[in-house]
Formats: C-alpha cells, structure tokens, sequence
C-alpha cells in the first residue's frame, strides 16, 4: 500500500520547501509532486514519466487566491485536477510540495478523493509547517482539521526560523498531530548563499577545498560546519513523517496487496 505525503502551509515563507526537501533527502526514493506557480525544487530531475524515483513532476498553478475566492473554488479545482489525477497512478512512497494558497483547496477536494484513492490502495497523510506568525498558525489548525477525517497520520513541524512558536498556542492549534521543532539558524550571508547555490542535496557534496580558494580556510570550515548542522537539523525535524511514509503497510489483497518491493528504511533514521 504506497503512502503519500502532502507537505502543506497556505501563508508563503514558513520553510515549507525545506522540509520537501529534508524530508526528500530522508526518502532519496520518494518521487516529488510540486504544486506551485514557480518550479522551485530545481535541484532534482525532472521526472520523465510516472513514479521516477527521486524525480520533480511540476504541476504550475497559475490561479490567485482572489481567483479561488470568487470562483467559489472552482479556479482551484480546474488547475488540481491533474493532480488528483496523478494521486491515482501513485505506485511507491511520494512527496507532495504544495504551494501557499493552494493548500486549502487541496485539502478541500482530498476530502472527497481519500476515500476513492485508500479504496485502490493508496494512503494520505499530511505535514503541516508552522511559523511563529499568527496567520501560518492559524491556517496549520484549518489544514489539520480539514485532514483529520482521512489522513492516515498528520505531522507538524514547527519551524522556529522567525522565533520561536508559543507552546500553549501551538499545542491547542495541533491537537493530536505529531509535533517535531525545527531550531532557528543564524546562517551568514555567504553561507546561505552556498546553501541557496545547491539547497540541502547539495551540502553534501560541498568541496572545502573550492570553498578554501573562495573565502579562507577559517570560514570555509565556518560554512561546512553550519551547513551540515543545518541539514542535519532539517532531516531530524522531518524524521517521524519521513518513517511513517516508508513504513511497510499492508491491505487486503481485494484492495490491491502490500507496496512493491516492500517499504525502505528513511535514510539516517
């Protein structure tokens, strides 16, 4: 039975890309849906066809939220459309990366699609990322309430980039949810310029020597220490939706039997 996460947020710039791409580098295998207006995953192939693992299928999405709003929706629904479409053909463990002010629309439809898609074998869950801004909270316990009737497990990952999230608020916004902390980071500029260059795929393959030749050797030690610290922060953050995702799961063979090849292992768990 293939599990899918969808990784959501409707307010832009709490991280949400991040933890697609943290919980990528846990799942190397996990074939990535983007929704968004802008392909931005870019370090990734480009998927070819259906189910590649490790690839980037770019669903644009070009309605804006006044659109949705006045359309009753309808804006959403047309453009998602071969999204839903793509849910149906999921054969392996897959990320979704849903764009702001897609979310809930999303959300909205999956509540009638879940049902269909867990009928043929395929099971959803839900991570939702938060900031310290009332609004990103706000519309974690929408996100979470509009999910809690079909998602197989949902997952909140509080991401303290903008301050720290306060525990009384966030623990009546997540409910039952599953909570992990994202610690803030003080990146220089440099280095957020390297980690900008290659995203979390990339701090692996950073070369201190080239690194040496562009800045010097105390700071090129600077920006791998802090690169490395930071990708590791990530992936421990995304760690409990990254084992829930590959956990083996099995179904009556009615509905479809167990997932090919069997669930892996998240990468560092």
């Amino acid at each position: 039975m293939p599990r899918v996460l969808l990784v959501a947020q409707e307010t832009g710039g709490v991280g949400k890309s991040t933890v697609t791409r943290g919980l990528a580098e846990a799942v190397p295998d996990a074939p990535i849906l983007e929704i968004e207006s802008i392909h931005r995953l870019t370090e990734f192939k480009t998927a070819k066809a259906a189910n590649e693992p490790g690839s980037v299928q770019h669903f644009p999405m070009r309605a804006t939220r006044e659109a949705i709003e006045a359309s009753g929706g309808k804006a959403a629904r047309a453009e998602l459309d071969d999204v839903i479409n793509a849910l149906h053909t999921v054969k392996i463990a897959t990320l979704v990366d849903i764009g702001a002010n897609t979310s809930a629309s999303l959300l909205g439809i999956l509540k009638d699609e879940a049902p269909v898609l867990r009928s043929a074998g395929i099971e959803l869950g839900l991570v939702v990322v938060v900031a310290a801004e009332a609004g990103s909270l706000a519309d974690a316990g929408k996100l979470l309430h509009a999910a809690k009737d079909w998602a197989g497990a949902r997952f909140v990952v509080a991401n303290a980039v903008r301050g720290a999230t306060d525990p009384a608020i966030l623990k009546r916004v997540v409910g039952d949810a599953t909570v992990t902390h994202l610690r803030a980071f003080e990146l220089e500029d440099e280095t957020r310029a390297v980690l900008a260059a290659g995203q979390l795929r990339g701090v692996g393959r950073l070369d201190r020597a080239s690194l040496v030749e562009q800045t010097s050797p105390a700071k090129a030690g600077r920006i791998l220490r802090d690169l490395t610290a930071f990708r590791l922060a990530v992936m421990e953050a995304v760690k409990p939706a990254a084992l829930w995702l590959v956990e083996e799961t099995s179904v009556p063979p009615a509905r479809g039997g167990t997932q090919a090849g069997g669930a892996k292992r998240a990468r560092n768990a």
